[in-house]
Protein backbone atom coordinates (compact mmCIF):
# COMPACT_ATOMS: atom_id res chain seq x y z
CA UNK A 1 0.00 0.00 0.00
CA UNK A 2 1.59 3.35 -1.19
CA UNK A 3 0.35 5.49 1.69
CA UNK A 4 2.47 6.52 4.30
CA UNK A 5 1.52 5.83 7.96
CA UNK A 6 2.62 8.25 10.81
CA UNK A 7 2.15 6.56 14.21
CA UNK A 8 2.68 7.99 18.18
CA UNK A 9 2.98 5.85 20.59
CA UNK A 10 0.98 5.78 24.56
CA UNK A 11 2.46 2.96 26.80
CA UNK A 12 -0.12 1.84 29.82
CA UNK A 13 1.27 -0.40 31.81
CA UNK A 14 2.60 -3.09 30.21
CA UNK A 15 0.65 -3.06 26.77
CA UNK A 16 1.77 -0.28 23.89
CA UNK A 17 -1.29 0.85 22.25
CA UNK A 18 -1.31 3.01 19.39
CA UNK A 19 -2.88 6.40 18.28
CA UNK A 20 -4.45 6.18 14.54
CA UNK A 21 -2.37 6.80 11.47
CA UNK A 22 -2.75 9.33 9.21
CA UNK A 23 -5.80 8.14 7.20
CA UNK A 24 -4.96 8.73 2.87
CA UNK A 25 -8.11 9.14 0.76
CA UNK A 26 -9.34 6.31 -1.15
CA UNK A 27 -10.48 5.81 -4.50
CA UNK A 28 -12.76 3.33 -6.02
CA UNK A 29 -11.78 1.62 -9.23
CA UNK A 30 -14.31 -0.89 -10.51
CA UNK A 31 -14.58 -3.15 -13.08
CA UNK A 32 -18.46 -4.61 -13.60
CA UNK A 33 -19.64 -7.45 -15.22
CA UNK A 34 -23.41 -7.58 -16.35
CA UNK A 35 -24.36 -11.28 -16.88
CA UNK A 36 -27.75 -11.51 -19.01
CA UNK A 37 -27.62 -15.33 -20.14
CA UNK A 38 -30.98 -16.01 -18.86
CA UNK A 39 -32.84 -13.35 -20.74
CA UNK A 40 -34.69 -13.28 -23.94
CA UNK A 41 -32.75 -11.47 -26.74
CA UNK A 42 -35.27 -8.01 -26.44
CA UNK A 43 -34.35 -7.81 -22.44
CA UNK A 44 -30.87 -8.38 -23.40
CA UNK A 45 -30.67 -5.72 -25.62
CA UNK A 46 -32.40 -3.17 -23.28
CA UNK A 47 -29.52 -3.94 -20.40
CA UNK A 48 -26.42 -3.73 -22.79
CA UNK A 49 -25.88 -0.40 -21.60
CA UNK A 50 -25.65 -1.27 -18.09
CA UNK A 51 -22.46 -2.43 -17.97
CA UNK A 52 -20.79 0.94 -18.94
CA UNK A 53 -23.30 3.18 -16.69
CA UNK A 54 -22.47 1.15 -13.59
CA UNK A 55 -18.75 1.72 -14.40
CA UNK A 56 -19.07 5.15 -15.21
CA UNK A 57 -21.53 5.70 -11.93
CA UNK A 58 -18.48 3.58 -9.94
CA UNK A 59 -15.75 5.45 -10.53
CA UNK A 60 -16.64 8.51 -11.72
CA UNK A 61 -17.85 9.70 -8.07
CA UNK A 62 -16.04 10.70 -5.00
CA UNK A 63 -17.30 8.17 -2.71
CA UNK A 64 -15.22 9.22 0.58
CA UNK A 65 -15.71 13.49 -0.11
CA UNK A 66 -12.03 13.46 -0.66
CA UNK A 67 -9.52 13.20 -3.93
CA UNK A 68 -7.60 9.94 -3.86
CA UNK A 69 -3.92 9.08 -3.11
CA UNK A 70 -4.33 5.17 -3.88
CA UNK A 71 -7.22 3.34 -5.46
CA UNK A 72 -9.21 0.49 -4.49
CA UNK A 73 -9.66 -2.32 -6.85
CA UNK A 74 -13.26 -3.64 -7.00
CA UNK A 75 -15.19 -6.35 -8.73
CA UNK A 76 -18.94 -6.13 -8.94
CA UNK A 77 -20.62 -9.02 -11.15
CA UNK A 78 -24.34 -8.82 -11.72
CA UNK A 79 -26.19 -11.71 -12.67
CA UNK A 80 -29.62 -11.09 -14.09
CA UNK A 81 -32.20 -14.06 -13.63
CA UNK A 82 -35.68 -12.82 -14.69
CA UNK A 83 -37.08 -10.45 -16.24
CA UNK A 84 -40.13 -9.22 -14.32
CA UNK A 85 -41.88 -5.95 -15.56
CA UNK A 86 -45.08 -4.22 -15.07
CA UNK A 87 -47.62 -2.10 -16.64
CA UNK A 88 -45.55 0.67 -15.95
CA UNK A 89 -41.41 -0.30 -16.17
CA UNK A 90 -38.94 -2.98 -16.61
CA UNK A 91 -37.79 -4.73 -13.63
CA UNK A 92 -35.71 -8.00 -13.08
CA UNK A 93 -34.63 -9.81 -10.57
CA UNK A 94 -30.36 -10.02 -9.98
CA UNK A 95 -27.74 -11.60 -8.31
CA UNK A 96 -24.94 -9.41 -6.91
CA UNK A 97 -21.38 -10.23 -6.20
CA UNK A 98 -18.82 -7.22 -4.82
CA UNK A 99 -15.28 -8.11 -3.89
CA UNK A 100 -12.29 -6.23 -3.32
CA UNK A 101 -8.42 -6.90 -3.46
CA UNK A 102 -8.02 -6.02 0.17
CA UNK A 103 -10.35 -9.43 1.39
CA UNK A 104 -14.26 -7.45 1.64
CA UNK A 105 -16.48 -10.32 -0.16
CA UNK A 106 -20.42 -9.95 -0.31
CA UNK A 107 -23.01 -11.25 -2.65
CA UNK A 108 -26.86 -10.46 -2.13
CA UNK A 109 -29.39 -12.75 -3.86
CA UNK A 110 -32.98 -10.59 -3.47
CA UNK A 111 -31.88 -8.12 -5.53
CA UNK A 112 -35.43 -6.68 -7.41
CA UNK A 113 -34.82 -3.23 -9.32
CA UNK A 114 -36.09 -1.06 -12.29
CA UNK A 115 -34.13 0.02 -15.54
CA UNK A 116 -35.47 1.78 -18.71
CA UNK A 117 -33.47 1.62 -21.45
CA UNK A 118 -31.76 5.11 -22.30
CA UNK A 119 -32.33 6.33 -18.20
CA UNK A 120 -28.48 7.58 -17.06
CA UNK A 121 -27.70 6.48 -13.19
CA UNK A 122 -26.99 9.45 -11.14
CA UNK A 123 -25.94 10.15 -7.04
CA UNK A 124 -29.09 11.18 -5.46
CA UNK A 125 -30.13 11.63 -1.44
CA UNK A 126 -33.59 8.89 -2.25
CA UNK A 127 -33.92 5.56 -2.36
CA UNK A 128 -33.33 3.98 -6.03
CA UNK A 129 -34.04 0.20 -6.94
CA UNK A 130 -31.05 -0.40 -9.14
CA UNK A 131 -28.13 2.52 -7.28
CA UNK A 132 -29.16 1.87 -3.64
CA UNK A 133 -27.81 -1.69 -3.43
CA UNK A 134 -24.43 -0.31 -5.08
CA UNK A 135 -24.20 1.86 -2.80
CA UNK A 136 -24.94 -0.07 0.20
CA UNK A 137 -22.27 -2.33 -0.73
CA UNK A 138 -19.78 0.74 -1.85
CA UNK A 139 -19.84 2.50 1.33
CA UNK A 140 -19.61 -1.29 3.31
CA UNK A 141 -16.52 -1.94 1.81
CA UNK A 142 -15.15 1.73 2.42
CA UNK A 143 -16.10 0.63 6.39
CA UNK A 144 -14.34 -2.18 6.62
CA UNK A 145 -11.56 -0.61 5.08
CA UNK A 146 -11.24 2.70 6.79
CA UNK A 147 -11.72 0.21 9.76
CA UNK A 148 -7.72 -0.75 8.88
CA UNK A 149 -6.98 2.42 8.86
CA UNK A 150 -8.21 3.68 12.33
CA UNK A 151 -10.01 1.77 15.06
CA UNK A 152 -13.72 2.27 14.61
CA UNK A 153 -12.53 4.43 11.24
CA UNK A 154 -15.47 2.62 8.97
CA UNK A 155 -18.20 4.19 11.31
CA UNK A 156 -19.16 7.27 9.05
CA UNK A 157 -19.43 4.69 6.08
CA UNK A 158 -21.15 1.99 8.02
CA UNK A 159 -23.68 4.49 8.85
CA UNK A 160 -24.17 5.70 5.22
CA UNK A 161 -24.70 2.69 4.74
CA UNK A 162 -27.21 2.23 7.33
CA UNK A 163 -28.90 5.22 6.46
CA UNK A 164 -29.36 4.02 2.18
CA UNK A 165 -30.91 1.05 3.79
CA UNK A 166 -33.32 3.59 5.94
CA UNK A 167 -34.36 4.73 2.79
CA UNK A 168 -35.79 1.53 1.52
CA UNK A 169 -38.67 1.05 4.28
CA UNK A 170 -40.58 3.58 2.41
CA UNK A 171 -39.87 2.06 -0.97
CA UNK A 172 -42.54 -0.98 -2.44
CA UNK A 173 -38.90 -2.54 -2.66
CA UNK A 174 -38.41 -2.61 1.09
CA UNK A 175 -39.40 -6.35 0.97
CA UNK A 176 -36.52 -7.35 -1.36
CA UNK A 177 -33.66 -8.13 1.14
CA UNK A 178 -33.80 -4.49 2.79
CA UNK A 179 -34.44 -5.88 5.94
CA UNK A 180 -31.54 -8.27 6.06
CA UNK A 181 -29.21 -5.79 4.87
CA UNK A 182 -30.29 -3.39 7.78
CA UNK A 183 -29.78 -6.04 10.07
CA UNK A 184 -25.68 -6.61 8.55
CA UNK A 185 -25.12 -3.06 9.01
CA UNK A 186 -26.71 -2.89 12.50
CA UNK A 187 -24.36 -5.84 13.60
CA UNK A 188 -21.17 -4.23 12.20
CA UNK A 189 -22.51 -0.90 14.26
CA UNK A 190 -22.99 -3.11 17.62
CA UNK A 191 -20.59 -3.45 20.67
CA UNK A 192 -20.56 -7.32 20.18
CA UNK A 193 -18.85 -6.89 16.84
CA UNK A 194 -16.47 -3.83 18.22
CA UNK A 195 -13.39 -6.14 19.35
CA UNK A 196 -13.79 -7.87 15.73
CA UNK A 197 -13.51 -5.29 13.88
CA UNK A 198 -10.39 -4.01 16.27
CA UNK A 199 -8.48 -6.88 15.14
CA UNK A 200 -8.90 -5.97 11.69
CA UNK A 201 -7.24 -3.10 12.59
CA UNK A 202 -4.54 -4.30 14.20
CA UNK A 203 -4.06 -6.98 11.57
CA UNK A 204 -3.68 -4.55 9.11
CA UNK A 205 -1.19 -2.28 10.60
CA UNK A 206 0.89 -5.21 11.86
CA UNK A 207 1.11 -6.61 8.10
CA UNK A 208 1.83 -3.30 6.64
CA UNK A 209 4.88 -2.61 9.29
CA UNK A 210 6.04 -6.43 8.27
CA UNK A 211 5.83 -5.46 4.54
CA UNK A 212 8.03 -1.96 5.57
CA UNK A 213 10.27 -3.94 7.49
CA UNK A 214 9.24 -2.44 10.69
CA UNK A 215 9.72 -5.59 12.57
CA UNK A 216 9.44 -4.14 16.57
CA UNK A 217 6.22 -1.96 15.84
CA UNK A 218 5.24 -5.00 13.35
CA UNK A 219 5.44 -7.36 16.46
CA UNK A 220 3.99 -5.06 18.82
CA UNK A 221 1.08 -5.38 16.79
CA UNK A 222 0.84 -9.43 16.83
CA UNK A 223 1.01 -9.14 20.83
CA UNK A 224 -1.41 -7.08 20.67
CA UNK A 225 -3.79 -9.31 18.50
CA UNK A 226 -2.95 -12.49 20.76
CA UNK A 227 -4.05 -10.61 23.50
CA UNK A 228 -7.47 -9.69 22.03
CA UNK A 229 -8.18 -13.51 20.85
CA UNK A 230 -7.38 -14.63 24.33
CA UNK A 231 -10.67 -12.60 25.67
CA UNK A 232 -12.95 -13.79 22.73
CA UNK A 233 -14.63 -17.09 22.08
CA UNK A 234 -13.52 -19.58 19.59
CA UNK A 235 -16.86 -20.73 18.91
CA UNK A 236 -17.74 -17.14 17.61
CA UNK A 237 -18.15 -17.18 13.98
CA UNK A 238 -16.50 -14.22 13.77
CA UNK A 239 -13.48 -14.96 15.79
CA UNK A 240 -13.23 -18.28 13.15
CA UNK A 241 -13.51 -16.08 10.38
CA UNK A 242 -10.49 -13.93 11.58
CA UNK A 243 -8.61 -17.29 12.03
CA UNK A 244 -9.82 -18.52 9.01
CA UNK A 245 -8.38 -15.35 7.00
CA UNK A 246 -5.57 -14.57 8.36
CA UNK A 247 -3.86 -18.09 10.39
CA UNK A 248 -1.69 -18.43 7.66
CA UNK A 249 -0.08 -14.70 7.39
CA UNK A 250 -0.57 -14.45 11.01
CA UNK A 251 1.73 -17.71 11.65
CA UNK A 252 4.63 -16.53 8.92
CA UNK A 253 4.93 -12.90 10.69
CA UNK A 254 5.41 -14.66 14.32
CA UNK A 255 7.93 -16.79 12.81
CA UNK A 256 9.48 -14.34 10.65
CA UNK A 257 9.94 -11.91 14.00
CA UNK A 258 11.20 -14.65 16.28
CA UNK A 259 8.14 -14.01 18.37
CA UNK A 260 7.85 -18.30 18.61
CA UNK A 261 6.07 -17.63 22.31
CA UNK A 262 3.42 -16.08 20.49
CA UNK A 263 3.24 -18.41 18.32
CA UNK A 264 3.22 -21.04 20.73
CA UNK A 265 -0.19 -19.34 22.31
CA UNK A 266 -2.04 -19.14 18.65
CA UNK A 267 -1.99 -22.61 18.59
CA UNK A 268 -3.92 -23.08 21.56
CA UNK A 269 -6.29 -21.00 21.30
CA UNK A 270 -7.21 -21.74 17.13
CA UNK A 271 -7.26 -25.50 16.82
CA UNK A 272 -8.53 -25.65 13.58
CA UNK A 273 -5.20 -24.29 12.05
CA UNK A 274 -3.00 -26.59 14.64
CA UNK A 275 -1.52 -27.98 11.92
CA UNK A 276 -0.36 -24.85 10.05
CA UNK A 277 1.47 -23.31 13.42
CA UNK A 278 3.34 -26.87 13.89
CA UNK A 279 5.22 -26.36 10.60
CA UNK A 280 6.64 -23.14 11.46
CA UNK A 281 7.13 -24.05 15.01
CA UNK A 282 8.81 -27.44 13.80
CA UNK A 283 11.18 -24.97 12.14
CA UNK A 284 11.88 -23.00 14.48
CA UNK A 285 13.28 -26.23 16.43
CA UNK A 286 15.70 -27.09 13.67
CA UNK A 287 16.69 -30.64 12.27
Amino acid sequence: MKNQLIFSLIVIGDLLLFRAPVIQAQRITAQVTVNTDKLLQESKDKLAPLKDLLTSYLNEYDWTDNAGRYTIPVQMDIFIEQAAPTSFEDRYNARLAVGSQNDFQASDKKWLFAYQQGSQLTHVDQFQSLTSLVDFYMYALLGQEYDKKKKSGGDAYYQKAFQVAQLSKFSEFFDTGWKERTAYIERLLSSPQKPYRELEYFFSQAHYRFRVDDRKTSGQYLRAIILKLKNLSFDNPATARFYEIHHLDMARMLYTLGLVDQLQILTGLDQTHVATYQQYLQQTSGP
